[in-house]
């Protein structure tokens, strides 16, 4: 503290009661800015500023990345990663890829389709999802012919789950 005498300003000392007084109302000052900044926090938090969650975050079922990864494995020949989306050891991935590679109309149908169009199918106590890649047409000898191609899903728990595969016609 200063105080200014008649020949200058003099340098005195407070008492310890105010430096201890003085102390408490620092603690005091910096607990009610503290309170201060928390309050503002929680109002911006409560009015909506705030960052949105990622994607990643919002859910934790990505069907149509799945879908796309099994388009990519039949389309790549890849057994094995096709394989990681069958639900049992009875879905022959390699007479799927085949399959799909005997026709390229087959394969352009597979190319073309999103998850969306996936149509959904109920089978008993539960829903599948199902691609379907259908051809017609007419042989040399003027023979009509179908046949088709049909994946079957379960939208499993994280990922779909590739449950049965037919091949008609």
């Amino acid at each position: 503290m200063l105080h200014k005498a008649t020949s200058g300003w003099l340098f005195c000392f407070p008492n310890p009661c105010a430096i201890k007084t003085w102390g408490m109302k620092q603690k005091l000052y910096s607990l009610l800015i503290f309170t201060a900044v928390l309050a503002l926090g929680s109002v911006s938090c409560l009015t909506g500023i705030q960052a949105e969650p990622s994607p990643a975050i919002q859910s934790r079922y990505a069907y149509d990345q799945d879908w796309e990864n099994i388009k990519e494995a039949i389309l790549n020949k890849d057994v094995k990663k096709l394989s990681a989306y069958a639900a049992s050891d009875a879905v022959d991935a390699q007479l799927i890829i085949d399959s799909f590679h005997a026709d390229q109309d087959f394969l352009d149908q597979l190319k073309k389709a999103g998850y969306k169009d996936l149509r959904t199918e109920n089978d008993g106590d539960r829903v599948l999802l199902v691609f379907a890649a259908e051809l017609s047409g007419a042989d040399e000898e003027g023979n009509e012919y179908e046949s088709g191609l049909y994946l079957y899903f379960n939208q499993g728990d994280p990922s779909l789950e590739l449950v049965n595969f037919l091949a008609d016609g």
